[in-house]
């Protein structure tokens, strides 16, 4: 595990814990996008410090998404499949997921 600046050092001290190879392959890599001078802010201006902030919160989402999330979609499109299967496809009328029906 590495310890990742999501704002960049310069900006804040704030560090996550994440696999070494996502810290070099994925985050890293995103940060070295930005533009230098909010990457480095040399002179420490606030205003760049809230920019690696906003950068930095974004570039986590996203690498979260991409671990946690997507790679789980195809289990919840399958379980759709398998409900419609056993139950029809209308197989969340008189049940409590009722309420979350999209609004059209």
């Amino acid at each position: 595990m590495d310890n990742h600046h999501p704002a960049a050092e310069a900006n804040d001290p704030t560090t996550i814990p994440v696999p070494v190879n996502d810290h070099r392959a994925e985050l890293n890599t995103a940060q070295a996008d930005w533009p230098k001078e909010t990457l480095e802010n040399r002179d420490g201006s606030p205003l760049l410090a809230l920019a690696g902030c906003m950068r930095g919160y974004v570039d986590t989402d996203a690498y979260l998404q991409n671990r946690l999330l997507l790679p789980r979609v195809p289990m919840i499109e399958e379980l759709e499949v398998f409900l419609i299967k056993k139950l029809g496809p209308n197989w969340w009328f008189g049940t409590e997921l009722e309420k979350f029906v999209p609004k059209r």
